[in-house]
């Protein structure tokens, strides 16, 4: 999975503000007074996040695409940062955390209910008594603000990708033709298809309370990158 998007992912995030993320997510860090510092990102991708974590938390990853766990792991050194291969929906690293985040917009790729519910049951497995969890999601606002025309297209110096998105029974397609520059007027053309759900937040709220999880705080329109709101979980202590 993303075998081809691992490739160019951090020439596609170049825009991102990761140290205003890092401000964001430090806040509720705060807020939410873990015990410890020992922190998990699920659906780290390439890593760039947890590099910024790195020097003063006990950091590790898990995605679902070896392609990306590749890339992190060269980035980051396998052995400062252990990385996992799996699925955030049902995990299990056999540790367990004082952080568990999942930043842009990942959960929104979770597109099934029941997935959704399991999901917060494996982050409530994995994290310490008084642990928490911060992700954020994106609502139709965002979609409908970056897909005007049901078409995106994003020139680069050396890449350019062509989104289209529809929407079909509730769920997000997103078609993207990636150009990456190869030489000369050579380009490598690349097709791969990605899906979201928009949860209202009512579902939001139903799915965590069975996980056991409660909601310390959202924050909506955080203004880092779209309409998206941030959410604090914590795990209540013994």
């Amino acid at each position: 999975m993303y075998k081809h998007f691992s490739k160019i992912y951090d020439n596609f995030m170049q825009h991102a503000d990761y140290t205003k993320w890092k401000e964001e997510i430090e806040k509720l860090i705060v807020l939410g007074q873990p015990k410890g510092k020992k922190l998990l990102e699920l659906g780290c991708g390439t890593g760039e996040l947890l590099k910024r974590f790195q020097k003063e938390y006990h950091c590790h990853g898990l995605d679902i695409s070896e392609h990306m766990l590749k890339v992190a792991q060269e980035k980051l050194g396998a052995q400062k940062v252990p990385l996992f291969l799996g699925d955030m929906v049902d995990f299990d690293t056999g540790e367990r955390y004082d952080i568990i985040l999942s930043i842009f917009d990942t959960v929104n790729h979770i597109i099934d209910m029941i997935d959704l519910k399991r999901h917060f049951r494996s982050v409530f497995a994995n994290l310490n008594p008084g642990g928490i969890y911060i992700f954020d999601m994106v609502d139709r606002a965002f979609m409908d603000e970056m897909f005007p025309n049901g078409v995106f297209v994003d020139v680069r110096d050396d890449l350019t990708v062509i989104w289209e998105h529809e929407v079909e029974d509730g769920i997000d397609y997103i078609d993207a033709t990636y150009f990456t520059h190869l030489v000369g007027s050579r380009y490598r053309r690349v097709e791969e298809t990605y899906t979201k759900k928009i949860y209202h937040k009512r579902e939001m709220e139903h799915a965590i309370r069975r996980s056991n999880l409660k909601i310390q705080k959202l924050v909506a329109n955080t203004g880092i990158a779209g309409n998206r709101y941030l959410y604090l979980l914590k795990k209540e202590e013994l």
